[in-house]
């Protein structure tokens, strides 16, 4: 992506979109961003690789810590393993159980929107003070 400049180009994109952004809605809009990559690539230090070098310019852009923006793809990173089907964690649990994913995803599911704006709320919370 640096090679390419891809990179450079999503944040040209993306510059005006969260420049007037509050640190609250720029994390949310960061978990609701990442939430899809995450279950795209699953592995963790390569969701990092994938979406840091451009949610922490971003972030300088909205004139937010960076730190929101790490602590926004390590929420969204966490609530993706509840339900991603290739967490060994998960399947591996369900099929020792006998339970069905399907069967799983109805009671993960409500669980994981819950999670979901509770952290967003943590995160409206947390910039507010902090």
């Amino acid at each position: 992506m640096k090679n390419s400049y891809v990179t450079d180009t999503i944040l040209h994109w993306t510059e005006n979109a969260v420049t007037d952004l509050s640190g609250g809605v720029f994390a949310s809009v960061a978990i609701l961003v990442n939430l899809p990559i995450a279950f795209l690539v699953p592995s963790s230090s390569g969701h990092a690789a994938l979406v840091m070098p451009i949610l922490g310019p971003l972030a300088d852009f909205a004139d937010v810590p960076r730190s929101l923006s790490v602590t926004a793809y390590q929420t969204a990173s966490g609530l993706v393993n509840l339900i991603t089907p290739t967490s060994v964690v998960i399947m591996g649990g369900l099929t020792l159980a006998r339970i069905g994913y399907d069967r799983y995803l109805r009671f993960a599911i409500p669980y994981f929107l819950i999670l979901l704006v509770l952290s967003m709320a943590f995160m409206f919370v947390g910039n507010a003070i902090g």
